[in-house]
């Protein structure tokens, strides 16, 4: 037993090490954050992460550590930084309230940052919501979305697409980003990557931020009609886990 704990205690000291160095990284990283504000150069520095990320793969080598678990960390690493990076950065959402608060002030504002369209839906929609109302679907339901509507989601599906479709297949979500999210944690596990390809909706890279995946980028253009160009980047593949 005693030998047993002599490794334990040796865990735990190692264990501790390593939350004082992410402490110290993480202000280090706070640092750098600060110096990226003044000079305007963006947070996530995709070819400083590649290199990083070679050294720890030729670390892993001369060690004989796992470069899966060794990678997942870094991703985290890499994410936490990113986090704390971002902190007081400008984003849609907050250029979004402050158009809201000068709207509030009397000024004209053309909104390019939410998508929010500047007209009523269409009276199809209000009647849709007064038939809801008057039917009395008021109350909770399930998670997943009611069953009946599930069931005529299925079946548009079924024949809009020619697949066997059943309601089991479909989650009903409040909004996009919720899905999004969901796809995301769904498929992917805290430390893994998820390729986005940009220009993009900004949703994608916080939802993944949020649950942990660290996102790689492919950058498009105009000139290139916004196709992404898969040669200019070596895409490593990611293995699922169900």
């Amino acid at each position: 037993m005693s030998d047993i704990n002599d490794l334990r205690n040796k865990m735990d000291e190692v264990t501790l090490q390593m939350i004082k160095l992410l402490k110290t990284r993480t202000d280090i990283a706070k640092e750098i954050g600060e110096v990226k504000k003044n000079i305007g150069k963006g947070v996530t520095d995709e070819t400083r992460e590649e290199n990083l990320r070679g050294k720890v793969i030729s670390l892993c080598q001369e060690i004989g550590l796992d470069e899966k678990i060794a990678t997942k960390f870094l991703n985290f690493l890499l994410n936490e930084s990113i986090k704390v990076q971002s902190s007081n950065k400008q984003t849609h959402l907050s250029i979004f309230l402050k158009a809201k608060e000068l709207e509030q002030q009397g000024k004209n504002i053309i909104h390019m940052e939410v998508g929010e369209p500047d007209f009523l839906p269409p009276t199809i929609v209000k009647d849709a919501l007064e038939e809801v109302f008057d039917k009395g679907f008021l109350k909770y339901g399930q998670a997943k979305g009611m069953p009946i509507f599930r069931e005529a989601l299925a079946k548009h599906a079924s024949k809009k697409f020619n697949v066997d479709i059943s309601q089991d297949n479909i989650i009903v979500s409040p909004g996009a980003r919720f899905s999004i999210f969901t796809a995301i944690t769904t498929l992917l596990n805290p430390g893994d990557e998820m390729i986005v390809i940009e220009p993009a909706w900004p949703a994608y890279k916080d939802c993944a931020l949020n649950a942990g995946i660290k996102v790689r980028t492919i950058n498009t253009s105009f000139e290139n009609k916004w196709e992404p160009s898969m040669n200019r980047y070596k895409i490593q593949s990611i293995q699922i886990q169900k």
